[in-house]
């Protein structure tokens, strides 16, 4: 197995956790505004699924804009959860100037030794989780993982052509995925439909 430079994320990133939950109480589904990206908007693919995103008033975000901001290929990683600790996703074009929530956080590539694609993967690599979550004062209900303790993390860095190929060879796997993923869902409904259409969907108990 080839040997990478190692350096603690610290030194390639600013990371900046979320803002505290009291600067977000207006955050709803009900209002137009700014979206705010929160954990349960986080995917298993490491993308943002924007159907249910909340958002706070454009007076709200311009306030929070300077430190909170997202801009894109910027990483936002889960960093209190129950269940979700360590999940990812990478800003995209669209999701610029959207802002995120208290229990994330953003880590904005400073390096140009690092690329952000690559850094979008790389926390998601098993090994990197189980760092994350050892250092999330584990036995507690909720995890929670501190600046500190994330800007020690150790990142190995790949030259940036294997970087590149790396991330984008991961891009494909995760877009197949969600592809098929989607087909089993649309054969499910259709098995369901084919059924109900031969069977009826009456109760057999007759009530």
């Amino acid at each position: 197995m080839p040997r990478h430079e190692r350096r603690p994320l610290g030194e390639l990133c600013d990371i900046v956790p979320g803002p505290s939950g009291g600067l977000l109480e207006e955050l709803s589904t009900g209002i137009e505004g700014v979206p705010v990206i929160s954990p349960p908007d986080l995917t298993g693919h490491q993308t943002v699924d924007t159907s249910r995103v909340r958002r706070v008033s454009k007076e709200t975000a311009d306030s929070l804009a300077t430190r909170y901001r997202l801009r894109e290929g910027d990483v936002v990683l889960v960093r209190q959860s129950t269940t979700g600790l360590g999940r990812q996703a990478l800003v995209t074009r669209e999701q610029q100037g959207w802002l995120f929530a208290t229990s994330c956080l953003r880590i904005a590539v400073t390096s140009d030794r690092l690329l952000p694609s690559y850094l979008l993967h790389y926390l998601g690599h098993a090994p990197v989780r189980r760092w994350l979550s050892n250092r999330a004062n584990p036995g507690q209900a909720v995890e929670t993982l501190t600046t500190a303790n994330l800007a020690q993390l150790p990142v190995l860095l790949p030259g940036l052509d294997s970087q590149q190929a790396l991330a984008g060879a991961l891009d494909e796997i995760n877009t197949q995925l969600r592809t098929h993923e989607e087909l089993s869902r649309r054969l499910g409904l259709l098995s369901r439909a084919v059924l109900t259409a031969q069977l009826g969907d009456a109760r057999l108990d007759g009530h």
